[in-house]
């Protein structure tokens, strides 16, 4: 039996009450945190973004959403040159009509019913919200994709890959998931604990009375001044970065409708020289998961010391994972000291255009976190 779907441009966010229906009951796993609510879409895709508004496509099939995408807009940086770009985020459709479905109507560009656009319900979307975001100038098109989209992305809808930067992921588990995974060792489960304690104070105390004498580490939210001064003072001339002022940090992390993140201040003679933001929640195994979100830092800061206040923070909140991606040598070798592990390149794909290829060439200069996506 073949399903027959249509599509919606809903930048009103008129609908988004049914596509988080969608979402949430489809692709969020039984335990974990919410990941969409109402609020959400609206706060990322509604007037309070300093970016602007983004876009929202929806797939219908009747009258319930079986698919999802969406064009978060972001203020940039490439080369010292401000730009207004975007995410893509939200790519989601329905497992049950993959296969087995088919868009009532051939899109506009492209009159072969076979094409990816008219067959895949991703590929429509995707082009959808692209011409929409397109006709507005919005000329740098970014994204991190899973290994089940990226085909999609790269090889069917014209985006394109710096195979040269090497952005990754990086977990740390503590003794709380060993024990999980083997139960038979919880018997030293309280010995590991204290042990895993201990080494954190250990390597805490380390940087804190004897590397970093000079700085001191507050667990609070700057102030506005001082995260536009730190901005101003940290911004790159060169390559590619969101553009981090105060107006970022507050949207991103004191606004967002259904996360709560930490903030962790590093100052040096009372003044801000670093700023670090990390989330607690847990994942689909019901896991208490630490994401490191971002960190904007002077130089001369060691990432390790940033490593430390954060590990000691959490280490008596019955953590499971601390996750992190890095993306500079100095970055990975401290996240490799600190006991986390790499895991996988994470890929940053671009739409291919002028603009976005200015970046080839710069893999040491492009700034991403895992803040920068909607990862976290």
């Amino acid at each position: 039996m073949i399903n027959y779907w249509s599509t919606v441009n809903d930048d009103e966010l008129r609908m988004t009450d049914k596509a988080v229906e969608f979402l949430q009951g489809e692709f969020c796993p039984p335990g974990a945190d919410p990941i969409w609510s109402t609020e959400y879409f609206r706060w990322k895709l509604g007037s309070s973004n300093p970016a602007g508004r983004g876009y929202l496509s929806l797939a219908m099939l009747d009258d319930r959403v079986v698919g999802t995408l969406s064009l978060v807009k972001k203020r940039l940086l490439i080369n010292g040159n401000e730009y207004i770009g975007g995410e893509m985020q939200d790519g989601y459709s329905a497992a049950a009509i993959r296969r087995s479905g088919r868009a009532i109507n051939l899109s506009p560009k492209d009159s072969d019913p076979n094409s990816y656009i008219n067959k895949s319900i991703f590929g429509r979307l995707a082009s959808e919200v692209r011409e929409r975001a397109d006709a507005d100038g919005i000329s740098v098109i970014y994204g991190t994709p899973n290994k089940n989209a990226y085909p999609g992305w790269v090889n069917k809808l014209g985006y394109f890959d710096f195979k040269d930067y090497c952005n990754r992921s990086f977990v740390r588990p503590t003794y709380n998931l060993v024990t999980r995974k083997y139960p038979s060792l919880n018997a030293m489960k309280s010995l590991f604990q204290n042990i895993e304690k201990f080494s954190i104070t250990i390597q805490k105390s380390i940087y804190s009375r004897v590397l970093c004498r000079s700085l001191t580490f507050e667990y609070s939210v700057p102030s506005v001044d001082e995260l536009d001064e730190l901005w101003s003072h940290l911004k790159p001339a060169k390559g590619f970065s969101l553009i981090r002022d105060a107006s970022y940090w507050r949207h991103r992390y004191l606004e967002h409708p259904i996360a709560q993140y930490t903030f962790f201040s590093i100052r040096e003679n009372v003044h801000l020289v670093g700023v670090i933001v990390a989330r607690l929640f847990s994942d689909s195994g019901g896991k208490r998961v630490v994401s490191i979100a971002e960190w904007m830092n002077d130089e001369h800061i060691p990432f390790g010391y940033l490593l430390s206040f954060v590990l000691n923070y959490y280490r008596d909140s019955g953590v499971d994972i601390f996750y992190l991606w890095a993306e500079r040598p100095i970055q990975k070798r401290a996240a490799a000291r600190s006991l986390f592990f790499s895991r996988s390149r994470v890929p940053i794909i671009f739409a291919d255009t002028p603009q976005a290829r200015l970046l080839q060439g710069m893999a040491a200069n492009i700034k991403f976190y895992l803040g920068s996506s909607d990862n976290v």
